[in-house]
């Protein structure tokens, strides 16, 4: 699909305080505080629809997309990964934030007809969501500190109990959200997969449902599991994977591999992987990903996992 000529069109370069706005027809440049007044004054002074792209940082996004998507405007969420290759492709040697604003209008001005706009999801699955970033956050916290002061005469006894009690907080509310949003069905089939636990099982529903995908490799491209193959000639580059999307998907799908494994034909599986070999950690990753496609089958077909010993391709 391509863009109208009269559509206008934004790059937003977003941070915690203030929108760096770029038009791509009046190459004007304006900034505007991140605050819900001054985005909604600002969109509701454009004449006629408009599309923006905004690349996605941290929570400080939400606001100026949901007002934009409330008043009819087309969204469009750039991958950061994405918006750096392309910087490179266009050889724009500096990064600021008027940089990056008008960088990300080139990009939808350019690329528009490849990219997905963005449909926001209700506020219920945003704050699951964020509960299951913000639980990774803790976890990791948790890691470095004990790492930090292990063999020191400093005790952090009290800390990691209070930290455990956080945990058991954030997870007591991802399954509040999974169940206010209907989702309870699809999570209980995600567990009974060998190695999905409460929080791998809540990130796959999650994914699941923020996207409407064609397929189990939509679903994989989704994830940033997808292959990215580089081949020129008799040239053959090492595969990798794209690593698109959110991280915290992919660590929790490498997290549930391992004890997958204590299933026979996902540890007949995993070994198959080594025998080509591969690494521990790629085995891993390629077990994983074999859980999430095995995911999607069972939400899309509403079905639960039977166990049965026979080996998985």
């Amino acid at each position: 699909m391509t863009k109208r000529v009269d559509e206008i069109i934004f790059g937003i370069d977003v941070s915690k305080d203030e929108l760096v706005i770029f038009c791509w027809q009046t190459e004007q440049l304006q900034r505007l505080p991140n605050e819900a007044a001054a985005i909604q004054s600002w969109l509701k002074s454009l004449n006629g629809p408009a599309s923006m792209a905004i690349e996605a940082t941290s929570d400080y996004h939400l606001a100026v997309i949901d007002q934009a998507h409330a008043l009819g405007h087309t969204v469009y969420l750039v991958n950061g990964r994405q918006l750096a290759h392309y910087r490179e492709a266009v050889n724009l040697r500096h990064k600021s934030d008027p940089d990056d604003a008008w960088l990300l209008a080139r990009f939808l001005a350019h690329e528009g007809a490849q990219l997905r706009p963005f449909a926001p999801h209700s506020r219920n699955a945003q704050e699951l969501w964020q509960f299951i970033k913000r639980r990774a956050v803790v976890v990791e916290t948790r890691k470095q500190l004990q790492q930090s002061l292990a063999g020191t005469a400093i005790g952090c006894q009290a800390l990691m109990t209070q930290m455990r009690a956080l945990l058991r907080r954030i997870e007591r509310r991802i399954r509040e959200l999974i169940r206010k949003l209907g989702w309870n069905d699809d999570y209980q089939r995600c567990l009974t997969i060998p190695g999905v636990g409460p929080i791998n099982g809540a990130a796959l529903v999650c994914a699941y449902h923020r996207g409407a995908f064609a397929g189990s490799d939509d679903f994989i491209a989704y994830l940033g599991l997808d292959i990215k193959r580089r081949r020129s000639g008799h040239f053959k580059g090492q595969e990798k994977l794209s690593k698109r999307g959110e991280s915290e998907l992919r660590r929790l799908l490498y997290c549930a591999a391992k004890p997958a494994r204590s299933y026979p034909p996902f540890e007949r599986f995993y070994q198959a992987q080594l025998e080509k070999g591969l690494s521990k950690t790629a085995a891993n990753m390629i077990l994983g990903r074999k859980i999430a496609r095995i995911a999607f089958s069972l939400l899309t077909k509403q079905q639960t996992f039977i166990k049965q010993d026979i080996a998985y391709s």
